[in-house]
């Protein structure tokens, strides 16, 4: 069972129970043969779930050749696995639609579980996988987003944010926020439900089909899921136009369709979800059709018409473009890793408090940190993550160290720092991107720490007794909410170590089939041999990812802050 752990209890006692009608018709797969007496049974128990299922059965949804009388009937001609699809879909939506979390719009949550139910369904057709099953985990796939809210509620009035952001950068967003993804709360709900011999294994794993052992029918499902959440999200994301070029290129390098099919897919959708959502009793809004959404996009559909003749052209001129600018490119990304390079802070020498390693996964670095002394002895530290990766994360990243030092240097307060330099990213960025960090304000003299931890991994803070203790973040990543507070952790750093990282530390592969995580990470720092050196701690922590044969996936940086008044044998 994916992500299952001894205190995942903690979380799902706040999901709600599967309901008896849900588990007895599951239990019915255990039967050699399942007779009519048995559905008959359970209908006498739960009739106005089976009369809703049953008019959903009859209705152009499921499309059966004949109107049938009884879901026993049903069975004998669907199967039973088509039906228990469509249970699930209808128990799921009624154990959830009643709960209510301040900042989640329910209305909305539901059209967008269509929205990937229907998308999931015309591509799985298309591909040949079975429509009802391709339907049923487009519809639920997302439930771990759901869940996560109803595990942290007073995160709700987030879930706006969230809506808007594209699948991979909601992703990232979701991990710095929740300390865990949907699909990790999704496994608690499949859980909770017993579901994992159902549909569960490529709902869990669609943000990461090809790193996931799945039979070939699993992974083209998980495939097609993670293509209905890019092409739902075209309906709800900040950069449709950025939505819509990744539909057409998943379409095309993972189904070979034709790229105009995404275009196909898309205004297909509207009616589709009035459709489903009227036969599953899901109010839906008014609909912005598609042809809005490409107005909006400020994009043209694609020149389909052009002849096979102006097309070899076209390539023979782009291919020649292509390698003269490529060679290029390859010159100015090297100029711009020097100059992010020398963005870095320069050692200080064994002295200083301060130490950090950064390793980029790219030429280019979506990580940084920095740290700087004020003319009254006070330092300055920062360590940061810009969600993405390329050269827009490099470039915002850049932006961001500059605001720092630049507005550091006059604003002597953590967060007021960082609540000046949100306000700056919140009215520039693009594609709905944001940075994690962790800064501090650190009084050598005193040993006196004032830290913010907006939306980075906790940092360790490690005793001489080798006691350790999470800082946690308090605050958004910035680049997500003008109006967000960062509040300030104080700390008296004497004697402890405080280790900060990006998520390229935790997520780092020690193996094949391992990542390092945060307790990996805690028992790495506590079993070094007394006596190294700050500089030795990091790179003994960072060679954990260098003796594997697998490239680094992610930026590694880490900042280490210890008082060099306490200088001790270990750590």
């Amino acid at each position: 069972m994916p992500y299952i752990n001894p205190d995942d209890h903690i979380y799902s006692d706040n999901i709600p129970m599967i309901p008896g009608v849900v588990q007895r018709f599951l239990d019915l797969q255990n039967l050699q043969t399942i007779q009519d007496a048995d559905v008959d049974s359970i209908k006498a128990d739960y009739p106005d779930f089976f009369d809703r299922l049953l008019s959903i059965v009859n209705s152009d949804h499921f499309n059966l050749t004949t109107k049938v009388e009884s879901i026993a009937q049903a069975i004998r001609l669907a199967g039973y696995e088509s039906i228990c699809n469509l249970m699930l879909c209808l128990a799921v939506y009624r154990s959830f639609s009643e709960i209510n979390i301040t900042g989640v719009e329910q209305q909305a949550f539901w059209e967008d579980s269509l929205r990937r139910a229907v998308s999931a369904r015309m591509i799985g057709e298309v591909i040949g996988l079975d429509g009802g099953r391709c339907f049923t985990a487009g519809m639920l796939q997302d439930m771990g987003f759901f869940v996560l809210f109803l595990i942290s509620q007073n995160k709700g009035m987030m879930w706006g944010e969230f809506r808007k952001r594209d699948p991979e950068a909601r992703y990232s967003m979701e991990r710095n926020i929740f300390n865990m993804n949907h699909d990790e709360a999704m496994s608690l709900f499949c859980n909770k439900w017993n579901l994992f011999d159902v549909v569960s294994l490529p709902m869990i794993n669609h943000h990461r089909c090809e790193k996931s052992e799945l039979n070939i029918f699993d992974e083209q499902l998980c495939q097609v899921l993670y293509c209905a959440d890019w092409m739902a999200s075209v309906y709800t994301s900040i950069d449709k136009s950025f939505a819509i070029n990744r539909c057409r290129k998943i379409l095309t390098e993972t189904f070979q369709m034709e790229s105009f099919r995404a275009e196909e897919f898309l205004a297909a959708m509207p009616d589709e979800i009035d459709i489903t959502g009227l036969v599953f009793g899901i109010k839906i809004k008014q609909h912005i059709e598609f042809s809005q959404i490409l107005y909006e996009a400020n994009m043209q559909l694609s020149e389909d018409n052009l002849n096979f003749q102006e097309l070899t052209s076209r390539l023979e001129q782009a291919l020649s473009e292509r390698d003269r600018l490529a060679a290029e490119l390859n010159k100015e990304l090297g100029l711009a890793r020097e100059i992010q390079k020398s963005l870095l802070p320069h050692d200080m020498g064994e002295d200083f408090p301060l130490v950090g390693l950064n390793i980029s996964a790219r030429d280019l670095s979506g990580d940084f940190y920095d740290y700087f002394k004020l003319p009254d002895g006070k330092i300055y530290f920062n360590l940061g993550d810009v969600s993405g990766k390329g050269v827009n994360a490099a470039l915002l990243m850049t932006k961001t160290s500059s605001l720092f030092r630049c507005l550091g240097k006059r604003i002597h307060q953590p967060g007021e720092l960082l609540a000046q330099i949100n306000i700056e990213l919140c009215e520039t960025s693009i594609h709905g991107m944001f940075v994690t960090m962790i800064a501090g304000l650190y009084d050598p003299q005193t040993g006196k720490l004032k830290i913010v931890n907006a939306g980075n991994p906790p940092a360790l803070l490690f005793t001489v007794d080798g006691l350790a203790y999470e800082v946690e973040a308090q605050a958004l990543p910035l680049g997500v909410l003008t109006d967000s507070s960062f509040p300030e952790v104080e700390i008296e750093l004497e004697d402890k170590s405080l280790y900060m990282f990006s998520d390229g530390v935790t997520e780092g592969n020690i193996s094949e089939s391992e990542m390092l995580g945060l307790s990996g990470l805690f028992k790495v720092i506590a079993n070094m041999k007394p006596g190294l050196s700050p500089a030795e701690r990091i790179h003994s922590i960072v060679s954990h990812f260098q003796n594997t044969s697998l490239p680094v996936r992610d930026d590694i940086t880490i900042l280490l802050l210890e008082d060099q008044k306490y200088k001790h044998e270990t750590h």
